[in-house]
Order: C-alpha cells, then sequence, then structure tokens
C-alpha cells in the first residue's frame, strides 16, 4: 500500500479564492449555524435603513416650511391635485391669487374636461376659490368620483367661469401615506403656526434620527455576536484538523499554521463583519434614501444610476488586486512567526556569537517583503474609495447643473431643487463607504481560501475500510524490508531495514547521526508510512488496523521531554483522563519524580512554566517517564537524553527504565553504555539499514562500526 505523504507546498493549498468562489462561500457557512444572531442584525439594519430614509425625508417637509411660500400642507395639497388631475400647476406669490395650469397631461382628467395650459381655476362647485383653497378643497375630495371646478382664460381673468365636472383620478399609496403623516402635524394658518409646524417636524426628524441608530446598534451587535461564535466554531475545527493532520505537514509549516490561527482567521472575522455589516447595511441605507430620491424626481435619480457600471468595474479591478496582494502578505505572517520563533529560541547562542545584526537583518528582510504587500493593498485601498467619490462628485455635479437650469426657467421650485440635490448626496455616502468595505471583504477570501486549505487537507486516517482493532502485543514486531524518505528528503533514511524484536524484549538502538534510529520509531507509531516494505504486529500489518488501537499499545519518552504548561500532577496523568490519584502519585514514584514534586511549591498543583522551562533536565525526563508508567503500554519508546541530565538523574532514570521495561517490549535509542549492557539484544543502525545485532560482548567483537561508536559516542 503507498504511503500519503502531505506537505505544506503551495501547490497543496486551496486555487485563489475571490468572492465568487466555493471558499467565500463556504466563509459565509461559517456563520450559518449562528443565523438567529445574523438575521436579527439584518433585519435591525434594513429598520436602520427604514429610519435613516425617514431623517434624510425630512428634509423636505423642513424646506417646505421654510422657503417655500405654500408651507407643508400647501404642498402635500397641490401634489395630491396635481395627481388627482393629471395637470402641473404654478403659484401666485401673492397669497389669494387663483391657480394657474402650468401644464396638461393627455388623457387627464382636466385634459378631457378641455381645460388647456395657463387657464386659470377660480371656482370649485361654484365658489370662488385661492389656488390654496382649489389644492386643499380637491385634496380633501381626492376620494371621491367628481368635483365641478370653473376655469378661464389667463388673459381675460372677469370672463365669466366655464364650469366641467371633472373625474378625479386616485391617488397613489405613496401620496396617501404622505397625507396621513401631515395629516397628525396642525395646519398653520399664521406666522406662528408656521414654528409651530417646524418644531413638530424637527421632533419627528429627530425621533427617526434615535431610532435608526438605536437599530444600527443593535445590528452590529448581533452580526457581531453571530460572526464571533462562527469564529470559535472555525478555531475549534481548525484545531482539531491540525491536530489529526499527518507528521508529515508539520515538517516546514508549523509557524504558517499559527499565523492561519491568528492571522488568517482574524481576516475572516472582520471580513464577514464588514460583509453582514456595514457592507449589506449601506446599501440597503442607500436604497432607502434612492426611494426618497426616486419620489422626489425618478427621472433624475435614474439618471444617477448611470455611475453604477462604472462603480462596478472598479471594483472587480481593484478587488482582484487586493486579493492576490493580501494572500502573499498572510504567508509573510507565518514567515515571519516562524523566524521569531527561532530567533526567540535561540536567543542565547545569537548573544554568544554576538549575531544580534545577523538576526536583525533577516528579520528586516521578511518584514520588507510584508511591508511592500502592504503599501501594495493601502494604495489600492487609498484608491477606491476617492474614485467612487469622485465619480458620484461627477455625477451629483452634472445633475446640479441640470436642475440649476430648471430652477432658472421655473420648471422646478427652489426647495425642491435644494432637497433633491441633498438626498442625492445622501444616497452616495454609503456608496463610497462600500469601497473601504469591499477591499475588507477581499481580504477575508484570501484567508477564507487558506483557512480551508488546511481543513481540506488529508488526515490521518484508517486508511483503509474495516480497519481492525489491534489486540495488545503477544508474540513480536517484525521490519520486514522497510524503505522511508522524508518528504522533500534527498535520500532515504531507511533502506530495506529488517527487524524481529519479540515480545518482551529489550531492545538497544545504536547507530551514527542519521543512521534511522528515531525514523524506525516513527514508523512503527505510524507518523508515517514507508514507501515499501511492511511493519507486523504479531502478523497484522499496521496499515490495516485502526490508529487508535496501534497507539494505545505504545508509551512514548522523547529525548526533548515535552512539558506542558499545567500542573505537575496534569503532566502525569497527560493522555489517561480517568486516572485515580493513587494511581498518578505511583507512577511519579516508580518514575523517582515523586521527590521532587513533593518539594515543588504547591507539590503536584504547581504548574510548570513554558515548555517545562522551571525544571532541570532531569526532571523533565523523570516527568516523562512517569507519564509513560501510568499509561502502562506493552510497549514502550525510550530516546534517552543525556546532554540535559546530571548523573544522579540519570542514575535515577536509568533505574526506572529498568524497572518499568520488565517484562515490556522495550525499545532503546541508547547513548550510554549503561542503557545498552542492559538490553537484551543491542540493534546498530547505519545509513538506514540493520548492519548487525547481538549482545554487547558479541559486537564488541566482531563488528567494527560498534567497536567505533563505542570509542566514540557511547560514553559512560
Amino acid at each position: 500500500m503507498k504511503a500519503r505523504l502531505i506537505t505544506a507546498q503551495d501547490h497543496h493549498r486551496a486555487p485563489p479564492a475571490s468572492l465568487r468562489s466555493p471558499y467565500f462561500r463556504r466563509m459565509l457557512s461559517l456563520v450559518w449555524p449562528h443565523r438567529r444572531f445574523i438575521i436579527i442584525g439584518l433585519l435591525a439594519s434594513i429598520g436602520f435603513a427604514l429610519f435613516n430614509a425617514a431623517g434624510v425625508a425630512g428634509l423636505v417637509p423642513i424646506l417646505k416650511v421654510l422657503v417655500s411660500d405654500e408651507g407643508l400642507h400647501g404642498w402635500v395639497d397641490r401634489s395630491v391635485t396635481e395627481e388627482c388631475l393629471g395637470a402641473e400647476f404654478n403659484v401666485y406669490p401673492t397669497e389669494g391669487k387663483p391657480a394657474v395650469v402650468q401644464r396638461v397631461k393627455g388623457g387627464s382628467p382636466l385634459s378631457e374636461a378641455g381645460v388647456r395650459q395657463t387657464d386659470l381655476i377660480v371656482t370649485v362647485a361654484g365658489e370662488r376659490v385661492s389656488a390654496a383653497d382649489l389644492f386643499r378643497r380637491v385634496a380633501e375630495a381626492s376620494r371621491k368620483a367628481t368635483v365641478r371646478i370653473g376655469t378661464v382664460p389667463m388673459n381675460d381673468p372677469g370672463a365669466a367661469p366655464a364650469t366641467a365636472e371633472v373625474a378625479l383620478q386616485s391617488v397613489s399609496v405613496r401620496w396617501r401615506i404622505v397625507q396621513w403623516v401631515t395629516g397628525l402635524i396642525p395646519r398653520a394658518q399664521t406666522r406662528g403656526d408656521t414654528a409651530h409646524t417646524l418644531r413638530y417636524v424637527l421632533i419627528a426628524v429627530g425621533a427617526a434620527v434615535v431610532i435608526s441608530n438605536v437599530f444600527r446598534f443593535l445590528a452590529q451587535y448581533f452580526i457581531s455576536l453571530g460572526v464571533f461564535r462562527g469564529m470559535m466554531d472555525l478555531r475549534r475545527r481548525l484545531y482539531r484538523q491540525v491536530l489529526r493532520l499527518p507528521m508529515s505537514f508539520f515538517v516546514r509549516d508549523v509557524s504558517d499554521i499559527v499565523s492561519r490561527f491568528v492571522q488568517d482567521v482574524q481576516e475572516i472575522q472582520q471580513g464577514l463583519n464588514a460583509l453582514f455589516g456595514r457592507m449589506l447595511r449601506e446599501p440597503m441605507r442607500a436604497a432607502a434614501v434612492a426611494v426618497v430620491a426616486l419620489f422626489l424626481n425618478w427621472r433624475l435619480t435614474l439618471v444617477m444610476f448611470l455611475v453604477a457600471p462604472l462603480a462596478v468595474v472598479l471594483f472587480t479591478y481593484v478587488g482582484r488586486k487586493i486579493r492576490k496582494a493580501n494572500r502573499r502578505l498572510l504567508r509573510g505572517y507565518g514567515r515571519m512567526i516562524g523566524a521569531l520563533e527561532i530567533t526567540l529560541k535561540a536567543i542565547p547562542i545569537i548573544r554568544a556569537y554576538t549575531s544580534e545584526n545577523t538576526e536583525r537583518k533577516r528579520l528586516w528582510q521578511i518584514d520588507r517583503r510584508m511591508f511592500r504587500q502592504q503599501v501594495k493593498i493601502a494604495a489600492l485601498d487609498a484608491f477606491l474609495r476617492p474614485m467612487l467619490e469622485v465619480l458620484g462628485i461627477v455625477a451629483l455635479l452634472i445633475v446640479t447643473a441640470w436642475l440649476g437650469s430648471k430652477v432658472l426657467r421655473d420648471e422646478i421650485k427652489t426647495d425642491e431643487f435644494a432637497a433633491l440635490v441633498a438626498v442625492l448626496g445622501m444616497m452616495f455616502e454609503p456608496l463610497r463607504t462600500l469601497g473601504e468595505l469591499y477591499g475588507r471583504v477581499q481580504r477575508s477570501a484570501a484567508g477564507a481560501q487558506r483557512i480551508f486549505g488546511v481543513l481540506d487537507s488529508p488526515i490521518e486516517q484508517e486508511m483503509m475500510e474495516g480497519a481492525v482493532v489491534l489486540s495488545p502485543l503477544s508474540k513480536c514486531i517484525e521490519f520486514r524490508n522497510v524503505t522511508f524518505t522524508y518528504p522533500e528528503g534527498a535520500s532515504p533514511a531507511l533502506r530495506g531495514a529488517d527487524l524481529s524484536v519479540a515480545a518482551g524484549e529489550v531492545v538497544a538502538i545504536v547507530g551514527p547521526n542519521g543512521s534511522g534510529k528515531t525514523t524506525l520509531m516513527n514508523l512503527l507509531l505510524r507518523f508515517y508510512d514507508p514507501q515499501e516494505g511492511r511493519i507486523l504486529i504479531d502478523g497484522n500489518d499496521i496499515r490495516t488496523v485502526t490508529l487508535r488501537s496501534l497507539r494505545d499499545q505504545i508509551s512514548l519518552v522523547t529525548q526533548d521531554a515535552l512539558i506542558f504548561p499545567v500542573s505537575m500532577y496534569d503532566n502525569i496523568a497527560y493522555g489517561a483522563a480517568d486516572a485515580t490519584e493513587a494511581a498518578v502519585h505511583s507512577a511519579a514514584r516508580r518514575a523517582y519524580a515523586d521527590e521532587f514534586v513533593r518539594a515543588l511549591p504547591d507539590g503536584y498543583d504547581t504548574i510548570s512554566g513554558e515548555r517545562g522551562c522551571t525544571l532541570s533536565g532531569g526532571q523533565r525526563q523523570r516527568l516523562s517517564i512517569a507519564r509513560a508508567v501510568l499509561r502502562d503500554a506493552p510497549i514502550l519508546i525510550f530516546d534517552e537524553a543525556t546532554s540535559q541530565i546530571d548523573a544522579e538523574s540519570e542514575q535515577k532514570i536509568q533505574t526506572a527504565l529498568k524497572e518499568f521495561a520488565s517484562g515490556r517490549t522495550t525499545f532503546v535509542i541508547a547513548h550510554r553504555l549503561s542503557t545498552i549492557k542492559f538490553a537484551d539484544r543491542i540493534v546498530v543502525l547505519d545509513t538506514g539499514r540493520v548492519v548487525d545485532t547481538g549482545r554487547h560482548e558479541e559486537l564488541l567483537a566482531r563488528c567494527p562500526l560498534y567497536q567505533m561508536l563505542c570509542r566514540t559516542q557511547l560514553v559512560e
């Protein structure tokens, strides 16, 4: 069966992501389990958009009250009358003058009644009326079928009125709503009443602004809540995935994984917040304001929308550039984290060799490459928003010039001109904001591509359907013609290695550096699979058994004793959560760790520093042995450490090892003659091959390589 070697090279990562890619859609799915919060936030965004538009629409009545002679109610009455009669009217500035028909629409009620442009409407139901009276009475009668009016030519105002029955057209819903709202405000009769009306309008606008901002708060809060919960789920999934990836994945990309946990997840979080927050809220706001603009003058508003295709082209071009630059930047963060980790761990060597400047230059070069990508992203972000603003302003200036010419020709009123220009300007404010938000979301798409590249990587699998559960070792472990090369390795670490170890046998493995000692044990643990050959336990190929049942049979003590930043008790009980306190203490005593643990300030509750930095090398090794003793597995792999252990600690470790290995299948990667002599058999490796096996005396008599190792490496 061929091995599956998973590497972290770029060609194993996901293809470039965009807003149309499946990776972006998968990023959106992260918040689906928490959609109730997102839905509440989006509903609140709709509420914000509506009340914000209501506040903007309040500009119209304010201008009508302050600028127009007809006032708020007069404007509504005239607008309803124009819709009912199918005509447009001009109003004399002098109070009490009759209404002038400025334009008659074809097929309208006035056209059917024979009323012509520039005619004056002087009576309603036979009673003389001014323009204001006409508009009010028609507006009040808008639900009735007909109204009788009298008209005279503008050039002969003293002529007898020509009367006609006019069938009123139905009023649209929007003007019925406006009529109802303005009906809540007392009609102004005097100048003092006008000030009173203005106060009503200002209070209404202020209330709309307050309510819209309450909705804005609710939208941002609930969307953030949903996104943060989604990011917790993502980190949990990512952590679970990383813990199940094959060992080959960690050959070169550990710092890149850390970067994805921190930087990429942060990019996705900010992107989702921008997307569900302002990037959806601002278009809703713009759409609601656009409705107000359409209400005021739909023709001119549609002209403004001609800018939209140019904005889409800009978004697409800049977004693609931002995404590529951010993907390079995120990889740079991974390199930076890796370089910092190496530098901080190597501080004693750096200072001893006075290499501070060398390390500073190396980090500066990495930072410089990141700086270039950051500048590129900043430049694109800086370019997009001003360009959108220029497009909007140019369009607004064109429309303003157009509207201004209509004002000068008395085709529209000054207050209507001011209101429409102000509303159109407010409509483009949220669109300008989208420039910044679009770049933010594009950067999150690059982060999503890298995150899902990890989540989609093949994991350590059971490898074969119907994988069996391995029974406890009872006969032997066999390595048959095992050949293995590490990912990106230049040459094989093992070449046709053959070895058979009987159950309960203690085997010491020796050999020069790079001879394959640790590799042999990594293959037994199935951290990797050999390219050729098989490893058998009681005749079962370990690739046909479940990983859990295989590894449950093995206790591992590494040369670099790994201690977690938790209590001493938890370090010993690691991997054995159901162990009793008595069992933990017993394991510590058997590993000769109990004596120093009890001497610590809080005994077994003492928290270890990062990687056990508060303990000596010998103490860390004894804790590791206690952990292996507590596991009580039938197979023990012990990578003997000597570089950090004093003579007293070594003696205790050797004693603990001999006691624990009794009756247990044990592999010892040996560095001391005392350990080798204790073993039942010694295996000599060289360049990935088993060159000889036997007892110490036998090998010393016949194996030149072993003789050399005893003289140079296997010191007492």
